[in-house]
């Protein structure tokens, strides 16, 4: 282990690369993560003519650590709420900011990861992503947005398809269904590229379509994150959700 931050930040030009640095973890979120990935975006989004986000090793991000916790002060519902407002915080950055963001997914993109990486402008995916919602196959409930995102991606019949079987999505078929803006062999070198070339645009343009385009498909965005702040606490409340996780971290103890 090294004293690394988790979230690396590189200018390259006019362009913020933001990398997620847990990589022994497949980038999994945790409160540092979520917290150092908010400011992080935030500067970002003042500064930058352009944003890149993407992850180190073999994973976009894994989602939320479940071998940690999202509450490892006190371990209360309000803790808890508190890290569930950050992770939306992310989509509120992303959709809000004046520039393009393209996110790169070089791999595992998983819940909290997956709505991640779907919410940047741009999507580019590799030969190796692997993209699902798995959050109520284990009792859980989707935190970032999603629900009100994935009916216009892909629509409706097949968002409540992907979000209650939590299965896979590989690479051709998130292309074909709408999850991803194109395919890349290098999907971080493809994605610099790209906002290389956005970060040349005029500004006050590419801001002003960003804004429209979002105002006019989730006008309702505050009401849905609100409402899955509701919905996952309500969830983590539930017996069967504590069964969950206790059964997946004891696999992974087993698997060690």
């Amino acid at each position: 282990m090294t004293n690394q931050p988790v979230v690396l930040t590189e200018h390259v030009g006019d362009v913020a690369v933001l990398t997620l640095n847990r990589p022994h973890a497949l980038n999994a979120l945790n409160v540092e993560l979520l917290t150092d990935l908010v400011d992080a975006l935030r500067a970002a989004a003042r500064e930058s003519g352009a944003i890149v986000l993407q992850g180190a090793g073999r994973a976009f991000c894994a989602g939320e650590d479940l071998k940690e916790t999202l509450a490892p002060v006190t371990g209360t519902a309000i803790e808890l709420r508190a890290a569930f407002e950050h992770l939306q915080d992310l989509t509120r950055i992303m959709t809000a900011a004046p520039c393009p963001v393209v996110s790169a997914v070089q791999g595992y993109a998983v819940g909290g990861g997956a709505e991640i990486a779907l919410t940047a402008d741009f999507v580019i995916a590799g030969p190796a992503a692997k993209l699902k919602f798995p959050e109520s196959v284990i009792g859980h409930a989707p935190t970032g947005g999603i629900t009100g995102r994935l009916p216009l991606m892909v629509g409706v019949l097949r968002a409540k398809e992907l979000l209650l079987t939590g299965r896979w999505v590989e690479p051709d078929e998130g292309l074909s269904i709408g999850l991803y803006t194109e395919l890349a062999e290098d999907p971080q070198a493809r994605a610099l590229e790209l906002a290389t070339s956005l970060a040349a645009n005029p500004r006050r343009s590419q801001s002003s379509v960003k804004k429209a385009i979002e105002l006019a498909l989730v006008p309702t965005q505050e009401m849905n994150l609100q409402m899955e702040i509701d919905m996952a606490s309500y969830c983590f409340e539930s017996e069967e959700t504590a069964e969950s996780f206790k059964s997946f971290q004891e696999r992974e103890r087993n698997s060690r």
